[in-house]
Parts: C-alpha cells; sequence; structure tokens
C-alpha cells in the first residue's frame, strides 16, 4: 500500500515500532547458527512522518552531500536509501529529512520522515543507511531525496521488487565489477546512467585496495601504495564516489551487490579465523591483518547500500554474511553469493604475487582435493537450496568470479588460475552435479577483466549442460589481455582461449565493460557493451556481441 493520510502514517509508524521492523520481502539469507541477533547491526528503519522538506535544489547540495544518494537491496515493499552528509556540516539536534514520491518532480509525494543522528558517530564517516521496507507498493519506480538544515540533496531513483507471486513479463538488469578509480576512468558508469534497467547487479571490486597507477593519483594517509588502515580505505571509498560518473549511476538504479577479493586484499581467503591476503604487505602480521580486514568490512557496509547481516564484535569469518537471493515475481530468482569469508586456502602459489595464475597442473595437484570449498558448507547448502527450491522460471546465480573452467594451454602445462574455481575443482564437480536437470540456470560472473560466454556442463569436455554463464568485463581497471599485463596476455587472447576451452563460444579480454541482461518468459538475452575506460577522454560503448538462450535451452545463440 502507499501511505497517503496522516493516519495511515501513525499506523504504520506504530506497526514498525510495536513490530521490531518488517521482513525484507523476496529476500532471504541462510540460516544462524549459534550467533545471537543481539549482535547484529540493525539498519535503522524510516519513520513516516507528516512534514514539509525545502524544495528542490535548495542550498548547496555538493557541500552538504557530496556523494549524493544511492539505494540498493530492494524488497517487495521499499528498499535501503543511502547518503552521506558532510562531517563538517553537521549540526547538533538537527535531523536529516528524507521524502519518497512517485514522479521525479515530488509533485506526488508519497511518504516522508525525519531520522536523528544522535547515533552518527566517527565510524560512520557521516554514512547513513535507512530502510524503507513496509512503505512502498511492489514492482515500481519511485524518487526519493534527502535534506539537511535546508538542503535538498540530488533526487535519487529506486525500484521495488515484484512480489513473489506477481507475473513479470521483463526484467532487465546491469552487470558490472571491478572499478579501480587510480587505474581508468568511469566512462561506463556514466552512460550505464542513461540505459533504461530494472536493477545494478554489481559482482565485486567496488574498490580497489590499491593506489600505484599513474591515471589518477590518489595518495592514501599511510603513505603506502596499498590499503594499510581504516583512514587509508576511507580515503580510497570517497575519491570513487566522489567520480561523477558514478554517482549518476547509484542515482539512476538500485543496486544489488556483493563483495570480492579487492575491497580487502588480492586474492583474499580466511585460514580459520584469521584473514590472509598472500600479496598484502600486512599478511606477516596475523593482528595488524585481522584489525585492517575487520575495517574493511565494515567500511564497505557503510558505504554501500547493502542489507546485510552484519556482527561488528563476532569472530571471523562470521563477522558478516553476504550471500541472500532476490525474488522478481515468478519470472526470475537471483542467489548472490561471497567466495572469500568461508574458501579454503589456495592449493598453492601462496609465495608471491603471480604465483597463483598460469599455474601449470602438474604442479598443483591439490587443486583437485575433495573438501577445498569457495563456499564454505553452510553457503553451499543454502545456494542449492536456493536454487532448487526455487518456483521461479529463471534461476539466476550471481558469482563475484567465474564458474567455467579457463585453461590457457590445451596440452601439458595446462595452465590455470587457482585463486578462480579451477583451484577448487571438487566443489564445482559437485555443484554442476547437483544442479544437472535444474531448467533455466543462469550464471553471472565478475572479477575476470574479460567478457566470456560458456556453456556449463557437468563433467568437462564434453558432458551434458546444466546451464550457461556470462562473465562481465571490469567497468574501469585493466582488461586481462592488455599489452600491461604481459606475459599473461600471451596466452589470454581470443583465439587460445576459445579452442582450449570448447565449452567458451566467446572470450574477450582486450576491452571494459558491462552487461545488460534481459530475462523474458520466452528467453534471456545478454548484450556485451565494450568500451576503453582507460582513454581520458568519455567513450562510447559498442555491442561486441548478443546471445540468446532460450526458455528450456541451455544452447548459447548468437544473435
Amino acid at each position: 500500500m502507499i501511505l497517503t493520510t496522516r493516519r495511515e502514517l501513525l499506523k504504520a509508524t506504530a506497526a514498525l515500532a510495536l513490530g521490531g521492523g518488517l521482513s525484507a520481502c523476496g529476500e532471504s539469507t541462510p540460516a544462524e547458527s549459534g550467533v545471537s541477533d543481539a549482535e547484529l547491526e540493525a539498519i535503522p528503519r524510516a519513520q513516516p512522518q507528516a512534514l514539509s522538506l525545502p524544495a528542490l535544489g535548495s542550498g548547496d547540495a555538493a557541500t552538504v552531500f557530496p556523494f549524493s544518494v544511492a539505494s540498493g537491496d530492494p524488497s517487495a515493499n521499499g528498499a535501503v536509501l543511502w547518503t552521506r552528509l558532510n562531517p563538517e556540516q553537521l549540526q547538533p539536534g538537527v535531523d536529516l529529512l528524507w521524502q519518497i514520491a512517485e514522479d521525479e518532480a515530488f509533485t506526488r509525494p508519497v511518504v516522508a520522515g525525519s531520522h536523528s543522528l544522535a547515533g552518527l558517530d566517527q565510524r560512520h564517516d557521516g554514512c547513513i543507511k535507512l530502510d524503507t521496507d513496509g512503505l512502498l507498493e511492489s514492482n515500481r519506480f519511485y524518487y526519493y531525496r534527502f535534506a539537511y538544515a535546508g538542503t535538498s540533496s540530488r533526487v535519487g531513483r529506486l525500484r521495488t521488487l515484484p512480489r513473489e507471486d506477481e507475473a513479470v513479463e521483463r526484467l532487465k538488469l546491469l552487470v558490472t565489477c571491478c572499478q579501480d578509480y587510480t587505474f581508468a576512468y568511469f566512462h561506463a558508469f556514466a552512460e550505464m546512467a542513461t540505459v533504461e534497467a530494472d536493477y545494478l547487479l554489481h559482482l565485486g571490486d567496488f574498490i580497489y585496495e590499491s593506489a600505484i597507477a599513474p591515471l589518477r593519483r590518489l595518495p592514501l594517509p599511510s603513505g603506502a601504495s596499498y590499503a594499510s588502515s581504516r583512514e587509508d580505505l576511507l580515503t580510497i571509498y570517497r575519491a570513487h564516489r566522489s567520480d561523477a560518473d558514478l554517482r549518476a549511476l547509484l542515482e539512476r538504479h538500485t543496486l544489488l551487490a556483493t563483495f570480492d577479493d579487492h575491497e580487502f586484499a588480492n586474492d583474499l581467503y580466511f585460514d580459520g579465523s584469521r584473514p590472509r591476503g598472500p600479496d598484502h604487505p600486512l599478511d606477516d602480521d596475523p593482528a595488524a591483518m585481522s584489525a585492517y580486514v575487520r575495517d574493511a568490512l565494515d567500511v564497505w557496509y557503510r558505504y554501500l547500500p547493502v542489507r546485510v547481516r552484519y556482527r561488528p564484535k563476532a569472530a571471523f569469518p562470521e563477522v558478516m554474511q553476504v550471500e541472500r537471493s532476490f525474488r522478481f515475481g515468478r519470472l526470475a530468482e537471483l542467489a548472490l553469493t561471497e567466495l572469500r569469508m568461508q574458501r579454503s586456502p589456495h592449493p598453492c602459489g601462496e609465495g608471491s604475487f603471480g604465483q597463483r595464475q598460469l599455474v601449470p597442473e602438474s604442479s598443483c595437484e591439490a587443486r583437485q582435493d575433495a573438501g577445498r570449498t569457495l563456499l564454505g558448507s553452510t553457503q553451499k547448502q543454502w545456494l542449492l537450496d536456493t536454487l532448487k527450491g526455487s518456483s521461479a522460471q529463471w534461476r539466476v546465480l550471481g558469482l563475484p568470479i567465474p564458474f567455467s573452467p579457463i585453461r590457457a594451454l590445451a596440452q601439458p602445462p595446462m595452465l590455470y588460475e587457482v585463486d578462480h574455481w579451477d583451484g577448487y575443482t571438487a566443489e564445482r564437480a559437485e555443484l554442476l552435479s547437483a544442479l544437472n536437470g535444474l531448467p533455466n540456470l543462469v550464471v553471472l560472473a565478475g572479477d575476470l577483466h574479460a567478457f566470456a560466454a560458456a556453456t556449463l556442463r557437468d563433467g568437462y569436455p564434453d558432458g551434458p549442460a546444466v546451464g550457461v554463464e556470462f562473465t562481465s568485463s571490469c567497468a574501469a581497471a585493466t582488461p586481462i589481455a592488455s599489452p600491461i599485463n604481459l606475459p599473461a596476455t600471451l596466452f589470454l587472447q581470443s583465439p587460445s582461449i576459445v579452442l582450449n576451452n570448447p565449452h567458451f563460444a566467446l572470450w574477450d579480454g582486450t576491452r571494459n565493460g558491462w552487461l545488460e541482461v534481459e530475462f523474458r518468459p520466452e528467453a534471456c538475452t545478454v548484450s556485451m557493451r565494450a568500451m576503453l575506460a582507460q582513454l581520458p577522454l568519455a567513450n562510447a560503448s559498442t555491442e561486441l556481441a548478443r546471445f540468446e538462450v532460450a526458455a528450456g535451452s541451455s544452447e548459447l545463440r548468437r544473435l
């Protein structure tokens, strides 16, 4: 329902207060094991009130709300709203105001309220999230804004989820990953902000923890080239969120996000309760590395409009559960995972950077060992239950790293990347076997800095087709087959990969870009949009390729 009268506003406020909040309809997370909900950090509920906000455009929004606004983790009746107040603009006792409307000019207001900033402290860095679940109607676009001390923020747009039983004729996702402020420009985001779509799916590496490239200089407070403190991380997030193209993207599209490794450290994993970043300068100091990763998780949580289970005081790796699902009516369900917190150590190559890439099979037999995991047992069971138990037509799996095997040579030494699923082959085989026979499985993946389209098989090279996988290149980082990535680029050119991996229908590691994925009852269509992010001047994307998968089929058809 839409709340339109003062009486309805007051009733909704009372219901929220008495009921302790509403469930996130259309979204699910794994069951908890032995951890009290009292440890969870809850996102404040948006409390409706009858009040007026300053007119649109009032005040200096760029000064008061320097990183504009964003929305994320929609439910059928709301979404998480995000903004950041410039800490220098905070005034004692002044509340933050918020408003949602049916139109961008706010001539048809729906609901508004105020939020006390009394609990805002230094760890928030001025970031505020409000959960509007329960206040809006399903499957609709809305517009929202904040106001503070007479200044109105810029306007954002959000979209709620359809109801689980709702008939949906079309779902369009923009799929992206991997943005490095120092290594590329965010031209892709400017164009994506102009594309009409329902939601934005970000598959990880929202930042890079390094600041080593010359394209856009980013000095860290520590003076180092890699983030090693909370202030270093905040500096990187502030730089990313200050970019006008990224601000425009997040204003326009509601975000569904997970993380990968570069929000923390390259090739991150947990060895028992201690985080490991084998290439990170803090890795030799367990206490310092643990404190750094704990800060990195917290800053990611503050700066993104995510609704995840976060327990700041819990032991690793139970601090955060990011895996959750989103249901788009009867048309599709997306299971979104993370692959860092529960993973086993790498099977080989932990000595120095580069030893986990292009690994000869003969020197890393441990990658075939049973029991090696990326997901962990709880997340793996949740994933299978979600995909196999879904009644939606399309089952969609969002992975931070590609699922398909990728070998750089067909004959010995048959080189592999063991930070990916090729280092955890038994678990991949287990999952593909369990998913065999599940109709309409589509995997969307990131991390690789290359575009790819592949057939998933229960046994390679010629086992039965299980589903299809589409990998997005990096939006704003170095493509994997870039000349600066020598010698890797010699092995990762398209002809070599497609020849040595017959399950691939396409591979292109030379350009940046994103995916535009559309689900309809009769088919899934994927457009690969390619451009060059390391040019200082914006360049429009071109369609690298377009694929269609018919409902009930696992055949990739290039259009």
